[in-house]
């Protein structure tokens, strides 16, 4: 029974599109990334049910980014970078062009974790892509 539930697993992973180091998507590294905006310095937020993370990706690159796009990263429980949460991504319909930068907002939810038991969550492993499929 075990070893069905773990092809199971296996064969569902294998099958979804977009999650953080799926290699049907084309890494875009001409980026910067900062969290935190004007309106919200610190970027993280928690509520009893989400974890929210705001700031900007911007061209550094010599080419426009090409609309679709999106940009993803992952959850953990706090900075120790141990207990990883899960993943979320924005998509985006807008190119954008060299030097300029857009607001992302990424949030994680769970109904398996209470949310507001990790006020110091961190998130790593950002990543903007195009999606090959």
């Amino acid at each position: 029974m075990k070893l069905i539930i773990i092809i199971t697993l296996i064969l569902f992973n294998l099958g979804c599109n977009g999650v953080i180091g799926s290699e049907d998507n084309e890494t875009i590294n001409h980026v910067e990334w900062s969290i935190g905006t004007t309106e919200d310095p610190n970027g993280y937020s928690t509520t009893n049910e989400k974890l929210i993370v705001t700031g900007m990706i911007t061209n550094i690159g010599d080419t426009t980014i090409i609309a679709p796009w999106s940009v993803e990263a992952e959850f953990y429980s706090d900075s120790t970078f141990t207990l990883i949460l899960g993943g979320d991504q924005q998509s985006f319909n807008v190119n954008l062009k060299k030097g300029v930068s857009i607001l992302w907002t990424l949030s994680y939810s769970s109904n398996d974790i209470v949310e507001s038991n990790y006020p110091n969550f961190a998130v790593d492993n950002f990543r903007a892509f195009i999606s090959k499929n």
